[in-house]
């Protein structure tokens, strides 16, 4: 079996996440759309992990509201 990417970043997530569906999230004030949800991994208070055809995504929220922030200073 292939071994997926793996991709760490931050951003504001649409929820709810869906599996069958794209995920939505903000990153620096850009819409990012990636591909369909196969499952959702894990869902914790400040990230989350979930597996596309292609890649495992692991989006933390905490560093979204630090940039935020630090752009409305």
């Amino acid at each position: 079996m292939k071994q997926k990417r793996m991709i760490w970043t931050y951003g504001t997530v649409m929820l709810p996440l869906d599996v069958g569906k794209q995920a939505r999230y903000f990153q620096n004030g850009m819409l990012k759309v990636t591909e369909k949800v196969l499952r959702i991994l894990e869902q914790a208070e400040d990230y989350i992990k979930f597996e596309t055809d292609g890649f495992c995504y692991c989006i933390a929220y905490h560093m979204a509201e630090e940039n935020e922030m630090a752009l409305a200073a």
